[in-house]
């Protein structure tokens, strides 16, 4: 019953299609066929299936990650410093970033390593669907029924608006073109449009296409854009203008004629004027409620994303109003959902336990995306608040696998800690000694049974844990001797030894203790790796291909309605309704928090008072395994004292400076509030982009992005350590190169290079920096 499966690449001279069956989407390649084929009931009913490469383009390879988790302020890629701190080797037209948005635009070609068809060949595909149906050429069903007519022609708008969205998140105003191609251009002369006239368009589309697309499809076509998908993208828009209302002058680059001046260093704030409508909050209002409305939130967060060997259901919670749409079999694109590759951690290491990778655990990682300190400490509550744990990785357990290669199976049992087999760390004296002292007879997991620690033994065998990575803080920093006595391996990202502080210090040898002679040794910010760091669950697949496979089949959401309440609530804030933001904000707040009868991590359970708010926990809540006693809604239930400035809950959330009253910093909390909910689901990038406090934001929150030439920051929010390499590591300083322009990013060279006037005369020099975004 799985839904799309296809490759499909519609291009001037050729088209390959999939064909329908009895599904959404069934691969079928077709040969080289003409225009008339696509006036067909069949043909053009084939060319809007294949416009659902919108919802694909940022999950099959590289691109959609560089472009959405790239440039903001709680994120970041490991070991690529370079890209982290924003230098302009990266930074550039012909850098990494630029390469990336060539592959995002698809303008020139499909994207060459993933086989992915990208946004402006898609809506090529779009415009010619549109086309075909609004000139009545359409034969079939078409011509027949009205009704379906309009539906299948508002797929086409919905998707089209959907690419024109994110390549504006991306890079401001863009060339916007509602004509398809049927040959090679006269002339490339692709002038940037100004986003107030392609919002305009686009809000027209999306508000025909609400009043015609069906509000749901059976499951032979589960997967098609509803109504309330464009009341969600609607939604959006909406607000979007109000954020950007104020940057529509020439102060900010924007001209009296709508085109931007990008010689202007304003202009990236310019890039956010859309236009204004006079209802925009009430709209936004308005549409957001209509997906509320019928997406009822899922009850536990956890439901969004697990994934369990052979169990897709979690795919269609009510909360998911529209899918990225993939293969079981992962056999999507030349990688399937490759992102099931890119958030995730290094876990396997004999020493402490899981050899081999395992089905039930994260597959091999590349790319290597996480959250920064920031995008952890956000979650001012962990405690309470249940969205960290199921977020993130936090502990695993010792395992084997047992089913080979390419077969899905569940994790084995580990070896028994007295067996020859095993190879996990051995106690020391010193540290068996403190564990026996201090944690044995309180430490009650089942698979521990209670035994002593014996120097020269295994740490960890069967069902035990093998490593927790506890995100405490320098003021809670755990001491070198009990994070060493662990029966598992415990990465803290600080502890302490006597007066001196260390920042993700790497574990010991086997059979070591804590020196710290190598004070270079760490696992944060220059040296950032995928070990030692929390990294996603959300985009898990057990059912891969391989263990150790890129190549995911599961699908992933684009749309949930829970986005829609932090929307919801930021119109209401906007319009001076802050009971009803709360009410809103609430409603994430209740399903966020632990109920009675959740286990916690045991490295939440057991450290709770070295989290952020030096939590107590009671003595049934502290043991395995760690069993919530009450629902834990009270203690993160929002209200005014969040945004007031000098409560304690205010002073938590890290406000930039430049929120200075309780309106702007209500606006922050939203905007942390998103990093809570979706961190890594591609869609805070744009949030913070689109409300224009994304550069404010990343000087303030990343502290290798923070522009070291910037006054405003240089003492910034960030602790010092004593394990350092010249300036490398925590020395509380920004580290960075951040200009305010990034947060647009650059037009690839090769794009530029490529343009033409209407003579069809390459650009010259001064012609394409007058195209170019500021900066760049």
């Amino acid at each position: 019953m799985k839904k799309i499966k296809n490759y499909i690449y519609i291009g001037v001279a050729a088209t390959a299609l999939a064909s329908c069956t009895d599904s959404f989407l069934e691969e079928k390649m077709v040969a080289t066929i003409t225009q008339d084929y696509l006036n067909t009931e069949q043909g053009l009913d084939q060319l809007i299936v294949s416009t659902y490469n919108a919802e694909r383009v940022s999950w099959g390879y590289s691109e959609g990650i560089y472009m959405f988790e790239t440039g903001h302020d709680c994120a970041r890629t490991s070991g690529n410093n370079d890209l982290n701190k924003f230098s302009t080797s990266k930074w550039s037209a012909t850098g990494e970033i630029g390469t990336q948005t060539n592959y995002y635009m698809g303008f020139q070609s499909k994207q060459q390593d993933g086989f992915l068809i990208n946004n402006y060949p898609i809506i090529d595909n779009c415009n010619k669907a549109i086309e075909a149906i609004r000139s009545e050429k359409a034969t079939g069903k078409y011509a027949s029924d009205p009704e379906y007519a309009a539906q299948r022609l508002s797929e086409a708008l919905f998707n089209r608006a959907y690419c024109y969205y994110g390549m504006n998140t991306v890079l401001g105003d863009v060339y916007f073109s509602t004509k398809s191609s049927t040959s090679l251009p006269a002339n490339y002369n692709y002038q940037r449009t100004p986003a107030e006239v392609m919002f305009k368009e686009l809000i027209g589309d999306l508000r025909y296409a609400f009043e015609h697309l069906p509000e749901s499809y059976g499951d032979a076509e589960y997967g098609r854009a509803t109504k309330y998908a464009a009341a969600h993208l609607l939604a959006k828009m909406y607000l979007n203008r109000v954020q950007g209302q104020e940057y529509g002058t020439e102060a900010y680059g924007r001209k009296s004629d709508g085109t931007i001046d990008n010689s202007n260093p304003q202009s990236y704030l310019g890039m956010l004027y859309k236009g204004k409508g006079t209802n925009d909050l009430d709209s936004c209002i308005y549409y957001a409620t209509q997906v509320i409305n019928a997406h009822p939130l899922a009850s536990n967060y956890d439901d969004l994303f697990r994934h369990e060997l052979g169990d897709f259901s979690n795919e269609k919670t009510s909360e998911n109003v529209l899918n990225a749409i993939f293969s079981e079999s992962g056999d999507d694109y030349r990688y399937g959902v490759r992102i099931v590759m890119s958030f995730v951690g290094n876990v396997v290491d004999e020493k402490y336990g899981i050899p081999d990778y395992c089905w039930e655990y994260p597959t091999k990682p590349a790319f290597y995306f996480h959250n920064n300190d920031f995008g952890l400490d956000v979650f001012t509550d962990k405690v309470n608040d249940s969205r960290y744990q199921k977020s993130f990785w936090l502990e695993f357990k010792t395992a084997l696998n047992t089913t080979g290669p390419s077969t899905p199976g569940a994790n084995a049992d580990y070896y028994a800690y007295n067996s020859a087999e095993n190879k996990t760390y051995v106690w020391t004296e010193a540290q068996a000694n403190t564990f026996n002292n201090k944690y044995k007879a309180d430490y009650t997991r089942e698979s521990w049974r209670g035994r002593s620690a014996v120097a020269g033994e295994h740490k960890m065998g069967t069902g035990d844990l093998a490593y927790a990575i506890l995100e405490n803080t320098k003021e809670t920093a755990i001491n070198v001797e009990d994070a060493d006595a662990q029966p598992y391996v415990l990465y803290a990202r600080w502890m302490k030894d006597g007066n001196k502080y260390y920042y993700r210090p790497e574990i010991v040898k086997n059979g070591d203790n804590y020196t710290f002679k190598n004070t270079a040794s760490f696992y944060g910010l220059e040296k950032s790796s995928n070990t030692g760091v929390p990294t996603s669950k959300k985009y898990h697949d057990p059912n891969r291909s391989g263990k150790n496979s890129f190549y995911g089949g599961r699908d992933v959401p684009v749309m949930r309605s829970a986005e829609m309440y932090l929307v919801r609530a930021e119109a209401y804030g906007r319009q001076g309704k802050y009971n009803e933001a709360i009410d809103d904000i609430n409603a994430l707040r209740q399903r966020a928090a632990f109920k009675a009868g959740e286990n916690r991590a045991e490295v939440i359970a057991r450290f709770a008072d070295l989290y952020a708010g030096n939590h107590v926990l009671s003595s049934t809540e502290s043991h395995y395994p760690y069993t919530v006693a009450a629902d834990c809604y009270d203690k993160i239930k929002v209200d005014a004292s969040y945004w007031d400035g000098t409560s304690a809950h205010s002073l938590a959330e890290n406000y930039c400076p430049s929120a200075n009253t309780n309106e702007k910093r209500f606006l922050e909390f939203i905007y942390n509030e998103y990093v809570r909910e979706f961190n890594q689901e591609m869609i805070y990038y744009g949030v913070i982009h689109h409300a224009g406090v994304q550069a404010a934001r990343i000087q303030w929150h990343n502290q290798l992005a923070a522009n070291m030439q910037n006054a405003t920051y240089q003492t910034g929010t960030w602790e010092t350590s004593d394990n350092l390499l010249g300036t490398d590591g925590q020395n509380g300083q920004p580290k960075g190169g951040f200009q305010n322009y990034m947060t647009l990013k650059p037009f690839p060279q090769s794009f530029l290079d490529m343009l033409t006037d209407d003579n069809n005369v390459l650009l010259d020099n001064a012609g394409k920096k007058a195209y170019q975004n500021y900066g760049y």
